[in-house]
């Protein structure tokens, strides 16, 4: 592309001119020479050049032979950085991705190859036809936008642009992270033949916003209990590790953010499980109480282990057997080979334990 590209540099000499125009409202070369190089007379012409350099980065505007700040002179002091333009001939790569906070990922010089110039210079009616092409409406809005190129790191304003450009192979791979509980997007890959390793911003897109258009993909938005954080599931919709564990990972086989676009399958882990009714929470908590009678079920220990089953069901307050219930069950249920937890019962109602 052609056009002109300001890039933020530290111009230490024109911070103290843009200082004093800020201090006075106004200024002009006699005062600048006066306060800042100690000499009205003699160094006036440098102290022009100082305002006349300042201007032509839009950093001061004159009226009637005075200088004023501008807000780009205004938003220097604040930042401490200046935006030195320059025209020329740039390659730019840009990106439509609506997750980048920015269309504009680097810009570099652009610098004709040496078999480019062999060939325009030997062979020039051979040449192949370069092709341009109008610049679509989304990169002619990066013009005037303040950007931090993913290669580089340093910020940079693009002023102007010429209507057409030269389409050219991106050499580039990224792949984007999104973390959207820390609120952090890290960028991967590489870029023209750099490497990219950086942490950009993040959609604004409230955690809650995302989790609900992930449900509603897989079906599960109606179990959602926002309230408990959870998610509500039938005893018979789980199985064994989430019964004890009450957790889950869901898969979400691909997640379509509105106005994001569609990204990789993941897993969320860590999901927490909730009973949907009171028969459900009953059925857990007696499979919970049957599933820890690993030892002789006193009556001491058959208390803890029943306050650790109805424990996550306290909203429900479901009722479990009684020691002699399981104890009776296990007997009527028994094979020719009853089961330790069998004993365990049968043995701590016989003796009382």
């Amino acid at each position: 592309m052609i056009g002109q590209v300001a890039k933020a540099a530290k111009r230490n000499e024109l911070l103290p001119v843009l200082l004093r125009a800020h201090e006075r409202g106004q200024t002009d070369a006699r005062d600048i020479a006066e306060h800042l190089l100690f000499e009205s007379s003699s160094r006036q012409v440098i102290a022009q050049r100082l305002l006349h350099v300042a201007e032509q980065y839009r950093l001061l505007e004159q009226e009637n032979r005075q200088y004023r700040l501008t807000e780009s002179g205004c938003t220097a002091l604040e930042t401490k950085e200046i935006f030195v333009p320059e025209h020329g001939t740039w390659t730019v790569w840009v990106s439509k991705d609506p997750l980048l906070n920015a269309v504009i990922l680097r810009v570099e010089p652009w610098q004709e190859s040496t078999a480019y110039d062999e060939v325009w210079g030997e062979g020039r009616d051979k040449a192949p036809k370069r092709h341009f092409e109008k610049l679509p409406r989304w990169v002619r809005d990066a013009v005037g936008v303040t950007t931090t190129p993913l290669v580089g790191g340093v910020s940079l304003l693009i002023d102007q642009l010429e209507p057409e450009g030269e389409v050219v192979d991106a050499e580039t791979t990224l792949r984007a992270t999104w973390d959207v509980t820390g609120g952090r997007l890290r960028i991967e890959g590489t870029l023209g033949g750099s490497r990219v390793n950086a942490v950009a911003n993040a959609p604004e897109i409230p955690v809650d916003a995302v989790w609900m258009q992930l449900m509603q993909a897989e079906g599960l938005w109606p179990q959602w209990d926002g309230s408990a954080v959870a998610l509500r599931v039938g005893f018979d919709e789980t199985i064994s590790g989430e019964r004890e564990s009450l957790v889950r990972g869901v898969h979400f086989k691909r997640p379509d953010i509105e106005s994001l676009g569609t990204f990789d399958a993941t897993t969320v882990e860590g999901i927490a499980l909730r009973a949907s009714s009171h028969q459900d929470a009953a059925r857990w908590a007696e499979w919970r109480l049957r599933a820890r009678v690993q030892d002789y079920a006193t009556a001491e220990q058959f208390g803890k282990w029943t306050a650790e089953a109805v424990k996550p069901f306290a909203e429900f307050d479901p009722s479990t057997p009684a020691r002699q219930e399981l104890a009776d069950s296990a007997w009527r249920e028994r094979t020719d080979r009853p089961t330790p937890s069998t004993w365990h019962l049968i043995a701590a109602e016989d003796w009382s334990l």
